[in-house]
């Protein structure tokens, strides 16, 4: 028998938009075994399953992927991460966290974050369970077919949703791989945040045309995620500040910057589902605000650029032009020696932030304190 009889072949296809660990991972169950062999098969020692197989593999690894299966190239490649990445984030490092793209907190083989599913789609009776590629971008939040919330932790046991441990017993990826409760049994959420969904699908849309808008100006598709994340890293400071006068600012075009429960002192894309639909909620009312509108409203509350982004950190053209504008902060001198005085206790959100933060790390899975 020759070497190329004795080869043997990965014969799952790659379903519509399925993000490429999920397509290794049911391969792994197509041909009988668990993914760790399939992948010790293909890769020998390398700990694929340890990492974030969905940013890509290098060359040497693709082309030993290409030789074992029938999926042409060209599929394989557009269930990554690395496809698209580009037309969102310049000279992107895939060892590095990728702007708008969730972080899955790797540890070994578990994730604290960044897996998220539609469990209206799992139930599909036309296709197997399977991971979509769009559930790893930071924006998405909701089903648009289904019109359901995304989950991204079990509704039975409260574990966040870990593929890399499915194995022959759990028989696909619709099972939590923790209690082994059946996702598709669970009904998902209708209850849609509207201002969320409708960025949801402003940034898919410039990320399909390459092109967006914002104050009436046509941007590239890296601009418009740029000028988002600025917006959205500010949205952290602006939640949280005591300024009347910002708060004001903001109601003045009906934008509500008081939150229902604190947010987890983690950057944006470690965050969990619900989290990041509030914030998304606020950042796509703010987008939509002309930069000379918020410049005037910003003089009239008497609210200087000082309130806006640390000016040490580089901004978008846009967002820099529009603080330019704004009122320049004055300096005022104490006339006595301020008196030393005792550290006050941390205010009750502070307590809160830090205590959701040790609730991730230790795996509980809970998404806010009432």
């Amino acid at each position: 028998m020759s070497q190329l009889d004795q080869r043997w072949y990965i014969r799952t296809p790659i379903q519509q938009g399925e993000i490429f660990s999920s397509w290794l991972i049911r391969s792994a169950l197509d041909v009988g075994c668990s993914p760790m062999v399939l992948v010790e098969a293909l890769w020998g020692k390398w700990r694929a399953l340890t990492i974030d197989l969905d940013k890509g593999v290098d060359a040497e690894k693709f082309d030993t992927l290409l030789s074992h299966s029938v999926e042409s190239k060209q599929n394989i490649q557009q269930s990554m991460l690395s496809s698209f990445i580009s037309q969102i984030y310049q000279n992107y490092d895939p060892k590095q966290n990728i702007p708008w793209v969730l972080s899955l907190g790797i540890r070994n083989r578990s994730n604290t974050s960044g897996r998220q599913v539609c469990v209206e789609c799992l139930k599909s009776r036309e296709d197997p369970p399977y991971l979509r590629l769009i559930w790893r971008m930071g924006w998405h939040c909701s089903c648009v077919q289904h019109q359901v919330s995304l989950i991204d932790h079990c509704p039975e046991c409260g574990a966040t949703i870990q593929p890399f441990k499915t194995d022959l017993e759990h028989g696909c990826l619709a099972i939590c791989t923790v209690c082994g409760f059946d996702l598709r049994y669970f009904e998902g959420s209708k209850n849609i945040n509207l201002n969320a969904l409708n960025f949801q699908n402003k940034a898919e849309q410039v990320l399909n045309q390459k092109v967006g808008f914002y104050n009436q100006s046509r941007v590239t598709s890296q601009e418009w995620f740029e000028i988002a994340r600025a917006w959205l890293s500010e949205i952290r400071f602006l939640v949280n500040t005591p300024n009347k006068n910002i708060i004001q600012l903001f109601e003045s075009f009906g934008i509500n910057l008081h939150l229902p429960y604190p947010i987890t002192p983690l950057a944006f894309e470690y965050l969990n589902t619900q989290e990041r639909i509030v914030l998304l909620s606020i950042l796509d009312q703010i987008m939509e605000i002309p930069c000379d509108l918020l410049v005037q409203r910003s003089k009239e509350y008497g609210i200087s650029h000082a309130n806006f982004w640390d000016k040490r950190k580089k901004l978008p053209v846009q967002l820099q032009q529009m603080k330019d504008l704004m009122i320049k902060p004055t300096r005022r001198y104490p006339i006595f020696r301020a008196e030393t005085t005792v550290a006050k206790p941390k205010s009750k959100a502070s307590v809160q932030r830090q205590w959701l933060n040790l609730l991730r790390r230790s795996n509980r899975g809970v998404g806010h304190i009432d």
